[in-house]
């Protein structure tokens, strides 16, 4: 049913999919838990990868099928999100406007790194605001879409799609596929949660497939109402897909526990999550958001949350490029020595 009716909404082909289901079985018994899957999302193919190309084969899909001509959206100065839409409108022969919230109006640091690097390579046109970011990026993008029009373009708000959630309700049929062939039964979904367009998919996808899994949002920032916005995301995607969906705020599980210093602060929790994981399965995470996450199912995971009969999927939704601008914190904790800074440059001061 699910399947039928994904395939009557506008999609166009981005990713490398089905991306692997990996049992990370070095990292279950360090932990000494449940049993841990990585669904390899970080290898999705498009820039370096991420989440974000699930969810943009949708959202792109229903842009051309409007007939946008350019893509507006917007996100942090390291944003993966940022990367993944301009490459996609760089395979798709769309224009793209990004809005960018740092530290100040304008900032234009000396070197560039990490995802802004990418993004100045694919030439992408870049405002960037400063705090209080909310209300500036808001402003920001409003302005871009005015001065668009006014150019005789048709600009599509990626960031508010109604399509946002889709690409995830279709992640979990793949999911749910790899797992009957390896003969696992999928307990729960941890993840980090941002804006919440992954949450809402993997929500929307579980309740439709009728699948009893549990979908665990690690917060990775601060936000005002997120469950109600990541209700909302998959309310949408119900009426879009028409399968008998609705949920609410008491639906979504948002863990906000882990947030540390902030939105992109890093912590010793986090770096070694990250070392944890790398020693063990050979796989990076990224500091903002994995790295984050894994942390918070490692400290659930001690603290006895789960059994450890039960089986764990932590989705890896990519980012790794963020792992180069925080070279200096991690490198001082890995050493134990006194980080420079934990609240990264770009975004504090």
């Amino acid at each position: 049913m699910l399947g039928f009716q994904l395939a009557k909404l506008p999609r166009v082909r981005l990713a490398h999919l089905p991306t692997p289901l990996y049992e990370a079985k070095n990292l279950t018994k360090e932990l000494g838990g449940p049993r841990i899957f990585v669904k390899r999302d970080d290898l999705t193919g498009l820039g370096f990868g991420g989440n974000k190309t699930r969810i943009l084969e949708f959202i792109m899909g229903d842009a051309l099928a409007k007939g946008a001509d350019v893509i507006v959206t917007g996100a942090g100065w390291q944003s993966n999100w940022c990367t993944q839409v301009i490459s996609a409108c760089r395979r798709l022969g769309l224009d793209v406007a990004i809005y960018k919230q740092a530290v100040e109006d304008g900032y234009d640091p000396k070197d560039y790194d990490g995802n802004h690097l990418l993004h100045f390579i694919l030439g992408a046109e870049m405002v960037v605001v400063g705090h209080p970011w909310r209300e500036k990026a808001a402003k920001a993008k409003e302005k871009l879409i005015e001065e668009l029009r006014s150019k005789g373009m048709k600009p599509y708000d990626a960031g508010e799609s109604p399509y946002r959630s889709i690409g995830y309700a279709n992640g979990v049929l793949e999911l749910l596929t790899q797992a009957n062939e390896l003969g696992v039964k999928i307990d729960y979904i941890v993840h980090a949660n941002g804006s919440g367009m992954t949450q809402s998919g993997l929500i929307l996808g579980s309740k439709a497939l009728n699948t009893n899994i549990e979908v665990i949002g690690i917060s990775i920032s601060p936000g005002v109402d997120k469950e109600g916005r990541v209700a909302k995301m998959v309310n949408e995607g119900a009426k879009l897909l028409d399968v008998d969906v609705s949920v609410g705020e008491k639906d979504v599980n948002i863990i906000h526990d882990y947030l540390g210093g902030g939105y992109a602060v890093v912590d010793e929790d986090v770096i070694r999550a990250i070392e944890l994981v790398a020693k063990t399965e050979g796989i990076f995470l990224d500091p903002v958001y994995t790295g984050k996450a894994m942390a918070g199912l490692i400290d659930m995971i001690r603290d006895g949350k789960f059994d450890k009969n039960e089986n764990i999927v932590f989705l890896h939704t990519g980012g790794t490029a963020a792992l180069f601008p925080y070279r200096e914190p991690i490198k001082a904790i890995l050493k134990a020595e006194k980080p420079a800074w934990l609240k990264p440059p770009w975004y504090y001061k």
